[in-house]
């Protein structure tokens, strides 16, 4: 696997420079949120429009269409890509059940702290709106997890969803929708 660094400029909104993880306790999956949608496009929303219109949002890594893997936020560093405000529809708090378990105080206090303080984030591009993957971003995006949970002794039980931090982010949607294509993509991974 090669990884492309290109990393977003320090910002409030973005890569808030100096603010280091506290722990490593889980690896975040997440879709682009557009069809057709290139990693480049993505590092300049976060780069540009993101600070231009106060918007909290970046991730650790993108993965192309054709599974190149782009770093924007070194893995030591924060990315805010799965903090909520929002109340989760089943648990009726901000963060659901399974957040709590993985995340323990990071999700418990949420007017103190994220789950962004304890999670590395990755991005995925798809070929669609509906969120279908290239099989060139899957295998990416397993390589990469294995990688990160291996360097991290991440538990491959803390891989999880946006959708399964908030309960309410159809991201990735694909996976939200069908959440057995991500217990298959779960099980593929080999540590």
């Amino acid at each position: 696997m090669r990884i492309v660094d290109k990393f977003l400029s320090e910002s409030d909104y973005t890569h808030p420079g100096g603010r280091k993880l506290a722990e490593k306790r889980a690896v975040i999956l997440h879709w682009v949120g557009k069809g057709g949608q290139k990693a480049l496009d993505v590092w300049e929303y976060f780069e540009h429009d993101c600070r231009a219109g106060k918007i909290y949002a970046s991730a650790h890594y993108c993965i192309d269409l054709d599974g190149t893997v782009y770093r924007f936020i070194p893995d030591d560093d924060v990315a805010y890509h799965c903090g909520s405000s929002q109340i989760d529809p089943k648990s009726k708090k901000i963060y659901t059940d399974w957040a709590r378990k993985v995340f323990g105080k990071y999700a418990e206090y949420p007017e103190r702290t994220s789950p962004n303080n304890a999670a590395l984030g990755i991005e995925m591009c798809a070929l669609d709106d509906e969120g279908n993957f290239s099989p060139e971003t899957l295998h990416a995006a397993a390589e990469l997890t294995v990688h990160l949970c291996k360097t991290h002794q991440i538990p491959i039980e803390r891989v999880g969803t946006h959708n399964l931090v908030v309960g309410w982010k159809d991201c990735p949607r694909l996976w939200t929708r069908k959440p057995e294509l991500f217990e298959e993509f779960k099980r593929g991974l080999r540590l």
